[in-house]
């Protein structure tokens, strides 16, 4: 069984004891929902209350987070009159969903960008880390967040990673390599467990990946023309990106920003394919000849393959055995890029799915956890991924009792977990992270100041007597009276 206090008060009384829920999942927010029964003035929940639950047996927090939202009405036909509320509630991975990050790194450990991240923006809210609940992970060569939720912050780190992240019931931030969250039991004959299921399916399976990202830069191109008399504008082949160089029968001429800079002899707008000459210049003659030296911009589409998938596929299918699929990653701007993105789409999905499901009484085991199964009667034999966990009410005969309902994904082209993500981290590389910005924005933070200013003034007065006429003192042309 379980308590659950509100702000530290035990509610538990209040709680109908089969309505409570608890779901864990990777990648997302803890939830939990209950309903509760009470007299007007005897709770005051609301949004933003802070909920924690402990399982009685083993003392481990079940969750910890805070109210989202609260669906009540009253029960008339009660008297006196109860209140029936209907609670939801988030874990505080929530807190991160609320703050917005505006920060730029470069050549910069992934663990130390996570480190930054909460001491400028969670640590105000009761989040912390401890020497060991952060990992190193990857140098990141440049990470740029503009503007966007920590925890998309965490997310992309945590994708390019290979790890987990999470925050406990005591606000404490987890920044871990996935291979070594290991679940504290190994699944086999002697793990009491019910209502054991395994399915196979091709969910998300894909073999054939396409990233549609953002605009790539050529190498230099050179481009000439020739004039008539006329023309003063003249299109290259792709949208400039750079500054370009123009030459007119080899002399180098002056460039500058058109709309911007005035002066010079050509000018060019970033993006714009036309170099437009000076208004006051003549306009070059059929002798001349145009030289433009440029990078261009262009669009960044990529395809990779995952052959030894496409030919397993084939043999069961026939056909092309091709899964295609096409995603949007508009803030890479490199070939390069796109290809590591792809490439990591196609180690995660390019593998058939076999998902084991259950149900048990023993705690421990939590989203994220590798779990190291041998049920060779099932042919489920090694390293499962926990992908979700519930916790909730189940009527078994005449004992009501709380159940996990576990479900965990295995790898089947992968020896093990492990070695997949592992593999994931084997060579040493460097990432470039872009969130929310392009690689021709320029990112602009307001930095508020404030300074105290003390003013002193001293001043002298001196009262001067005023004369008032009398029987001896009378006005005179030096003299007046006030």
């Amino acid at each position: 069984m379980f308590q659950i206090f509100a702000n530290g008060k035990n509610i538990t009384k209040y709680v109908r004891t089969e309505s409570l829920q608890i779901d864990e999942a990777i990648g997302e927010r803890s939830t939990c929902q209950f309903d509760v029964k009470y007299l007007p003035g005897e709770l005051n929940l609301q949004p933003g209350t802070q909920i924690s639950i402990i399982e009685i047996e083993s003392g481990e927090y079940l969750f910890a987070g805070t109210i989202d939202n609260i669906d009540s009405e009253e029960i008339i036909q009660d008297f006196p009159l109860y209140i029936q509320a209907s609670i939801q509630c988030a874990d505080w991975q929530q807190i991160c969903d609320r703050r917005i990050v505006s920060e730029a790194y470069e050549n910069v450990l992934a663990g130390d960008i996570v480190k930054s991240i909460i001491d400028s923006y969670l640590a105000p809210e009761g989040i912390t880390y401890t020497m060991d609940s952060i990992q190193d992970g990857p140098t990141v060569l440049q990470a740029v967040f503009n503007y966007v939720p920590a925890t998309d912050c965490f997310d992309k780190l945590s994708d390019l990673a290979g790890f987990n992240w999470w925050i406990d019931s005591n606000k404490v931030f987890y920044f871990c390599d996935r291979a070594t969250i290991v679940a504290p039991y190994t699944l086999d004959g002697n793990f009491k467990v019910f209502n054991m299921k395994m399915t196979d399916n091709r969910d998300n399976y894909r073999n054939r990946q396409y990233i549609r990202a953002g605009k790539g830069t050529t190498d230099p191109q050179t481009e000439t023309f020739k004039g008539n008399g006329v023309q003063k504008t003249f299109t290259v082949g792709f949208p400039i990106a750079l500054v370009p160089t123009v030459k007119v029968n080899g002399i180098q001429k002056t460039v500058g920003i058109k709309g911007v800079d005035t002066g010079k002899d050509w000018y060019w707008n970033k993006g714009d394919a036309i170099i437009t000459q000076d208004d006051a210049a003549t306009p070059l003659a059929a002798t001349d000849t145009l030289q433009i030296t440029y990078q261009g911009l262009y669009d960044v589409i990529v395809l990779t393959d995952d052959y030894t998938a496409i030919t397993e596929r084939q043999s069961v299918e026939g056909g092309t055995g091709w899964y295609e699929a096409v995603d949007e990653e508009p803030y890479l701007d490199t070939s390069d890029a796109a290809f590591q993105n792809a490439n990591a789409l196609l180690k995660r999905y390019a593998n058939l799915c076999r998902t084991l499901t259950f149900e048990t009484l023993q705690s421990g085991l939590h989203a994220g956890q590798i779990l190291n199964v041998n049920l060779p009667k099932i042919k489920a034999i090694g390293e499962f991924l926990i992908q979700k966990v519930t916790y909730s009410f189940k009527y078994t005969g005449y004992e009501p009792q709380y159940r996990y309902q576990i479900e965990a994904a295995s790898n089947d082209n992968y020896e093990s977990w492990t070695k997949f993500f592992k593999a994931n981290l084997g060579q040493p590389k460097t990432y470039v992270i872009r969130e929310n910005i392009q690689e021709q924005e320029v990112l602009i933070r307001l930095v508020q100041q404030s300074e105290n200013t003390n003013w002193s003034e001293t001043m002298t007065q001196t009262l001067f007597a005023c004369p008032l006429p009398s029987d001896s003192l009378y006005p005179s042309s030096s003299l007046y009276p006030c």
